[in-house]
């Protein structure tokens, strides 16, 4: 937790990478070609770089091999079990100058990156942006083609009680990378809400900014991290807040307590 990541940006054949997304995956090798796919479409793909974190055991990194030769992936081993710890293995590695995150399970519009990424140049004051998704209950569709029929996770605009009521900022944000610099790492103690302990460990310091558009599609998986252990999950929210609450005081005293249910539009 108090590691911190400062480097200068990097170029590649005079090509500034903007943006490196982390994909995490152990055992998810049936799911990862439709991630990298989606990703391998992306606009902005010659600024681009995609970092595998594969955890030990499973075939992952075979399913990576076994897709034509691309620049744009580079494959790291994560030191141990545990998501947060992929993540900071590939923040400790990344190049770009933005960071975000795609699960394997999930799917990225054509244009997010670049999407995301102009958004973070347009607000310098800004630290991190984040769209609405596209929900799904199939696994390995495309956000283009999907049976969301419109289903759509909603995120609230961007502010403090907001994000203390619940983890608003989506399955994909996207975060400036220089920022681990100040607040440090991900806590790796923690299974599946380590994001949101990360998010409210930002806001103590930086702005965030909604977009309100779709820029991906989240499949609703019944193994996934939160879903598995819905009380593992409740326990770390609970932990979150008891760490946060007290920080937040002000806000808390006068705002509605307990959050509203995140709409489906």
């Amino acid at each position: 937790m108090g590691r911190s990541v400062s480097r200068a940006e990097t170029f590649v054949d005079d090509v500034v990478i903007m943006v490196t997304v982390l994909v995490a995956t152990r055992g998810r090798e049936s799911l990862l070609p439709g991630c990298l796919a989606s990703l391998l479409r992306q606009t902005m793909l010659d600024r681009t770089e995609i970092l595998v974190i594969h955890g030990p055991g499973g075939r992952d990194l075979e399913a990576v091999r076994s897709l034509e030769p691309c620049p744009a992936i580079r494959c790291i081993p994560a030191p141990r079990p545990g998501l947060y710890v992929a993540w900071n293995a590939g923040i400790d590695q990344a190049r770009g100058r933005y960071l975000t995150t795609l699960n394997s399970d999930d799917r990225l519009r054509l244009d997010a990156l670049a999407v995301m990424a102009d958004a973070l140049d347009a607000h310098p004051d800004v630290c991190l942006v984040y769209g609405d998704s596209l929900v799904t209950d199939r696994p390995d569709e495309t956000f283009e083609h999907s049976s969301s029929n419109g289903r759509r996770l909603c995120w609230p605009e961007y502010s403090h009680r907001a994000l203390l009521e619940r983890c608003i900022c989506g399955p994909h944000p996207m975060w400036r990378r220089a920022v681990h610099a100040r607040a440090g790492a991900f806590d790796e103690t923690f299974q599946s809400e380590g994001d949101y302990e990360f998010w409210l460990r930002l806001a103590e310091r930086e702005r965030m900014l909604h977009l309100p558009e779709p820029l991906g599609l989240y499949y609703e998986n019944p193994a996934g991290l939160s879903r598995v252990s819905p009380e593992r999950a409740m326990r770390e929210r609970v932990r979150i807040v008891q760490r946060y609450l007290h920080r937040y005081r002000d806000i808390v005293r006068t705002e509605r307590w307990p959050p509203s249910r995140t709409p489906c539009c």
